[in-house]
């Protein structure tokens, strides 16, 4: 039992000292089970994907899902509620003056001293002072520092108080420069956000990462896939699909060469809805591996006379014309109605003969 101190020097508190360490200590064990809470909800989800897609999902599923739901939600609550009291008690010790005391090591059966936690109420009264006076330049550096700077459920944190009481946006400036951070601590960054129940911040960070470059985004999708966010990953995947050739050049190579052949093979099938002038500039860009992936979905994907369409644009290209009718020809039945309008429209569909050599047969 914790014994009361029966005398206090004037502007100390360490009863209110102590209180704010538990404080402290349950809001890390609440976010440790949001944590467990929010992971079991996504497996939860995924092994109801799972289901074949005629086939009803097991029906216990659904009702754990709904409970995993609840407690996250309930656990995301309770970690705001804590972090208010917390910030009110902090409030209230920074505003007594303690008197300096020597410094005394600790006694030997004493508890460790825990690092220094950061006051993140003070941090989310100095932005709002900051606002208050105009100085809005460095409030917004202020926030930038805090995002990089803090650990990430402890910057989630902060958005939280930000997003009740803060100057309005600041809380979505934070969520969105936790985007400059590495990606782990990024993807961090993002799923406690997300615990906590700030929607609205968290998606400010993840479409903060649709402008990572092309070089940055094979790491985070790592960090995303590691974090169990392979939906994510595939959102991104999707936007990329869409963008300019020469980028989505440059990210497919990353890809590539980074060992991430599936997302290869996602980007490029999602590139296939391009017009076919754009479809036969990219597969002109791409290496002559990633030329015959995409060629290849695209026999896949695409009706008869759209293929024809593109065939008649790389007939200037033997090499390319020759891997997309390899495609076609790989599955001769299938494409029947695509060889034949190859025919009609006096294109090849045979293979072009090899070279002989000049030291062939006499």
């Amino acid at each position: 039992m914790r014994m009361r101190p029966t005398a206090q020097s004037a502007g100390q508190d360490p009863e209110g000292e102590q209180q704010a360490y538990e404080l402290r200590s349950e809001l890390d064990e609440l976010l440790r089970a949001s944590r467990y809470a929010s992971q079991r909800e996504r497996r939860l989800n995924e092994a109801i994907r799972a289901a074949p897609g005629r086939q009803r999902p097991d029906g216990d599923l659904p009702r754990q899902l709904a409970q995993a739901r609840a407690l996250r939600e309930g656990l995301g609550a309770r970690c705001l509620q804590l972090s208010d009291r917390l910030e009110a008690l902090e409030n209230r010790l920074r505003n007594r003056q303690p008197e300096p005391q020597p410094a005394q090591a600790p006694p030997p059966q004493d508890r460790p001293a825990r690092p220094a936690r950061p006051d993140i109420g003070a941090l989310a009264e100095r932005v709002a002072a900051l606002h208050r006076a105009g100085a809005f330049a460095e409030a917004t550096e202020l926030l930038s520092r805090a995002a990089t700077g803090l650990d990430p459920a402890d910057a989630a944190l902060l958005a939280g108080m930000l997003s009740r009481r803060g100057p309005t946006g600041a809380s979505l400036h934070l969520a969105r420069s936790a985007a400059q951070c590495a990606p782990e601590q990024a993807v961090a960054m993002l799923a406690e956000l997300r615990e906590l129940g700030l929607a609205e911040e968290a998606a400010e960070l993840f479409h903060a990462f649709w402008g990572y470059p092309a070089s940055a985004l094979p790491a985070l999708l790592a960090a995303l896939e590691r974090a169990g966010q392979g939906a994510d990953g595939a959102t991104l995947l999707w936007e990329w699909g869409s963008a300019p050739t020469p980028e989505l050049t440059a990210l497919a190579t990353g890809l590539r060469r980074t060992g991430r052949h599936a997302d290869v093979r996602t980007l490029l099938r999602q590139a296939a809805g391009r017009p076919t002038a754009e479809l036969a500039a990219l597969a002109t860009e791409l290496p002559a591996e990633l030329a015959t992936v995409l060629l290849y979905e695209l026999a896949a994907l695409r009706p008869p006379v759209e293929l024809v369409k593109l065939a008649a644009a790389l007939d200037t290209s033997p090499e390319l014309y020759g891997r997309l009718l390899a495609a076609l020809l790989a599955d001769g039945a299938r494409h029947r109605t695509t060889l034949a309008a190859l025919r009609s429209a006096g294109l090849p569909t045979e293979p072009a003969a090899a070279p002989r050599s000049r030291w062939g047969r006499r």
